[in-house]
């Protein structure tokens, strides 16, 4: 029997992983780092090989936008098949080139494959053993890119701006002539992120880190740590409609904590019901001497789906004791293992949670400097969480 994939592109999306989402940082004046506002897109199951989405164009009454950076986790799986349609038996070398482009203004971001297969000999045409299939391969070696570019003002506005997605490439032949025809069927998939670094008129405060914001079950769950270097600290959550005008939503004191300690917070907000489209949040850190300083703006979209909780980890990159952070509370057996990008568990740990959003695992037998994946699974629940660490 013949197999003979037709001509075309697949594209399929996969399960994204969460991961550190600072990749390139802009300064404001002063050498402040710049806001950052994120985005993301997902590669929906689609046969189409072009593809054009949409990112909220950056709204310029927030500050003055200092650079936009794209970030692709792109994954890709290539089978070629190849058939002799000559008379006589021929011995081929063919080459494979794939191209995965993401484009948008001002940014660039190419993904190019070459591979050699051969020499084969493929039988006369009608013959069963006419007929070669290779693969599958990994067309993508490096799934990490990144496009940068400074404040176009194809970005700023109320409106949306496009980016697209393209696949292209095929099969030829390098030696055995041209009596032949190639197909390849591309499984692709991953998630965009786009940033948005801004400068604001008022101070960052660099004690605030860790701010995260999901919207689950109709609640929008907030998480911050905070470093408390005096006491009479107070946390003011701030939201907005447009990201320029705010109101609080409540106010957190720091607590007993002592001073130079981290604490960690966490809030619920509920939407109204007349509330729709995108809400900004912010942290207000207010001293006893009444300085003022905020942390990053984090966007929300009540139009999406409930995003799944996630986890963060710091410090990124680590050296030796890394803290795992939960974007909710959990209870019950988590095993956290450290896995290389090949996939194999280089350190395991199995702790115990108990309405509590903080673990620790210290790296023994110091892993070699690379990135990997730190997955915790939830036993009890056949839940799992995955984030990138990179370790120096």
């Amino acid at each position: 029997m013949k197999h003979f994939y037709l001509r075309g592109f697949v594209l399929l999306a996969f399960i994204a992983f969460f991961f550190n989402r600072s990749y390139s940082q802009c300064l404001c004046t002063g050498g402040i780092p710049a806001t950052a506002i994120d985005q993301t897109v997902t590669i929906a199951p689609t046969k189409i090989s072009t593809l054009i989405f949409t990112f909220q164009q950056f709204n310029p009454a927030i500050g003055n936008l200092s650079c936009v950076t794209l970030h692709d986790t792109i994954t890709g799986n290539s089978t070629t098949g190849a058939i002799n349609t000559g008379p006589d038996s021929t011995a081929f070398l063919f080459q494979l080139t794939l191209t995965n482009k993401v484009s948008g203004p001002g940014i660039s971001i190419t993904h190019v494959y070459n591979s050699i297969h051969g020499y084969d000999t493929l039988a006369p045409y009608g013959d069963p053993t006419d007929t070669i299939t290779y693969g599958p391969e990994n067309i993508i070696t490096n799934p990490n890119g990144v496009g940068s570019t400074g404040g176009n003002a194809a970005y700023l506005g109320l409106g949306t701006v496009n980016f697209s997605y393209l696949v292209n490439g095929g099969m030829i032949t390098l030696d055995g002539g041209s009596n032949y025809r190639s197909a390849v069927t591309t499984v692709i998939g991953g998630i965009l992120h786009l940033t948005y670094y801004w400068c604001a008129t008022t101070p960052l405060g660099s004690t605030i880190t860790n701010f995260s914001a999901f919207k689950n079950n109709g609640m929008i769950s907030l998480q911050w740590l905070a470093t408390n270097d005096q006491s009479g600290i107070t946390y003011s959550v701030q939201y907005s409609k447009d990201g320029e005008g705010w109101a609080s939503a409540a106010t957190l004191p720091a607590g007993s904590a002592p001073a130079g300690t981290v604490g960690q917070y966490q809030y619920q907000f509920h939407p109204g019901a007349n509330d729709a489209g995108q809400i900004y949040f912010r942290i207000e850190r207010l001293d006893p001497e009444g300085n003022i300083s905020y942390s990053i703006i984090k966007v929300v979209n009540l139009e999406q789906a409930d995003q799944p909780p996630g986890i963060q980890v710091y410090p990124n990159p680590v050296s030796s004791n890394v803290t795992i952070q939960f974007d909710e509370h959990q209870t019950g057996t988590f095993n956290l293992e450290l896995i290389s990008t090949t996939g194999q568990i280089i350190q395991k740990k199995v702790v115990q949670m108990a309405d509590n959003s903080m673990a620790n695992m210290e790296l023994v037998n110091h892993p070699a400097r690379g990135i990997y994946f730190l997955r915790a699974q939830d036993i009890g629940n056949n839940r799992q969480f995955l984030t990138k660490v990179i370790v120096n």
